[in-house]
């Protein structure tokens, strides 16, 4: 049997994000794929991932397939597929994959409730706080009401108060028997890695943003803050569950999927690898269905105009133009 063969391209990526070496290629290379990367349009890949962190992909005339570990919509009209969190379908066009089922942090995340009660019990301290930013006005005020009632170890860039920001962070959160797991907004469907790293790490998370999180996950295993009418009582719950042995071991042992949880689709890579397959089965040619009707034109050309302003701002300016006389 010939070995199927892909070539693949990728564009507008994280600063952390290997090309050649992604959740994309590795479901793809364990399903038997050859995968052959590249990253510039003159290198005429068969289809091209963006990855959302600028507009390379308009160089890009393959079928573009759009990727967001952001909180944004899918922008059909440019892209031929999008990836992305929005509970949202199109004629399989478009795949829900949470940022968090990409991670190495779900497989632990998945059997934290089969951790012994010595694990959980063993913990000494008592809450934890990760974040990189100061996004969420939701958040920090939680930080900040919650501080001033208890220490809360903040290892993360924002609002350090451990010596600075962890190298491991899950490593860090073992130590604790709570997890403030906030997004950095609010949206259906938008849940990211931060619950995720919390469970993984055994601890009792405490969440914040998609208000359709119980539908994700089993609500008996963290505590919801939309439960509470306001912080002071979320922060009154949770010291009354510090101080009770029996009622935290129940919220650890519990699994994390319940039945029907939305989550639980996302315990394999199979969803991910239909949709590539699906996408290649039609040929590169064919899998081309982007908006090209005469809006369709006007909208991408408009977004190369923008793209050319962005780029002109970027340059450095002559001592007439600094002055304003030009």
């Amino acid at each position: 049997m010939a070995q199927k063969q892909v070539r693949l391209g990728f564009c507008d990526l994280a600063r952390d994000w290997d090309p050649n070496d992604n959740y994309f290629t590795r479901v793809l290379r364990a399903a038997g794929w050859q995968v052959d990367v590249v990253t510039r349009p003159q290198d005429n890949p068969d289809y091209v991932i963006s990855c959302g962190f600028g507009r390379q992909y308009l160089d890009f005339s393959c079928a573009r397939i759009q990727y967001s570990g952001e909180d944004s919509w899918p922008d059909l009209n440019v892209f031929d597929y999008s990836i992305g969190f929005p509970l949202f379908a199109y004629g399989g066009r478009y795949l829900r994959l949470p940022l968090y089922a990409m991670r190495d942090s779900w497989a632990p995340a998945l059997a934290k409730h089969t951790l012994p009660d010595s694990e959980f019990l063993s913990r000494k301290k008592f809450c934890n706080f990760v974040v990189s930013n100061d996004f969420s006005p939701e958040r920090n005020a939680f930080f900040e009401q919650f501080s001033a009632r208890r220490q809360i170890d903040s290892g993360g860039a924002y609002r350090n108060n451990i010596g600075g920001p962890v190298a491991d962070k899950l490593a860090f959160q073992r130590q604790y028997k709570f997890s403030i797991a906030y997004e950095n907004s609010r949206d259906p469907g938008y849940v990211t890695e931060k619950i995720v790293d919390a469970f993984a790490a055994g601890t009792v998370p405490i969440y914040w943003g998609d208000p359709l999180i119980k539908q994700e996950f089993n609500p008996g295993s963290f505590l919801c803050a939309d439960d509470y009418p306001d912080n002071a009582a979320l922060i009154d719950a949770i010291e009354a569950i510090d101080r009770d042995d029996s009622a935290y071991l129940e919220i650890c042992r519990t699994p994390i999927l319940a039945p029907g949880c939305r989550a639980g689709q996302y315990q394999d890579d199979r969803l991910c690898l239909e949709f590539f397959e699906h996408i290649f089965a039609k040929g590169p040619k064919q899998a081309i269905c982007r908006n090209r009707s005469c809006w369709g034109g006007i909208y991408e050309n408009d977004l190369r105009y923008y793209r050319s302003l962005a780029e002109a701002a970027k340059k450095p300016k002559g001592l007439l133009a600094r002055l304003g006389l030009r």
